[in-house]
């Protein structure tokens, strides 16, 4: 994995402690990054509420099976439209224990960025997934940044056509 500048941050939500101590003893990619872990949906959903102000790229890794009692969910899916509309550039992975969890998804408008199966090779699917966030992520800012760019020079070159042109009226 391509070592990143920027620093991501990565939320794990699982109702699961056991799975949540393996994912923070195995989870090591070659990134700058922070993780923070949550058994309880509730906390998880403060601590992105706080980190709304902080531009760092996040990445919410959900278990699909994750009960809230607080918020009525039973699944990642149904926590989806919370996440983003407290934060609508997290991107959100789920581990799934089947690979068929994507048809459910196709009815929903807010679409996870990903499905991960949750077996012993996660970590190999998972590497790659957050290479390709990353770049994109990446891809978006440069091309917004560019865009901003070259309407300040066409600012900056209409100003001075109208400074030459009212020059040339004037005298």
């Amino acid at each position: 994995m391509k070592k990143s500048t920027k620093h991501i941050v990565f939320y794990c939500v699982d109702n699961d402690v056991l799975d949540l101590d393996f994912f923070r003893e195995n989870f090591n990619p070659d990134l700058n990054y922070s993780l923070f872990t949550f058994n309880s949906v509730q906390m998880f959903m403060n601590k992105l509420k706080n980190d709304v102000k902080d531009k760092s790229f996040k990445i919410a890794l959900i278990d699909n099976i994750i009960t809230s009692r607080g918020m009525n969910t039973k699944t990642a899916l149904e926590l989806l439209p919370a996440i983003k509309s407290i934060d609508s550039d997290t991107q959100v992975i789920i581990f799934a224990d089947s690979e068929n969890i994507e048809l459910k998804a196709t009815t929903s408008k807010v679409k996870p960025a990903a499905f991960i199966k949750k077996d012993s090779q996660y970590f190999v699917r998972l590497y790659p997934l957050i290479s390709r966030l990353i770049s994109e992520y990446e891809l978006k800012k440069k091309t917004a940044s560019s865009k901003k760019t070259t309407y300040l020079v066409l600012a900056v070159c209409l100003f001075a056509a109208l400074v030459f042109t009212a020059g040339y009226f004037l005298y």
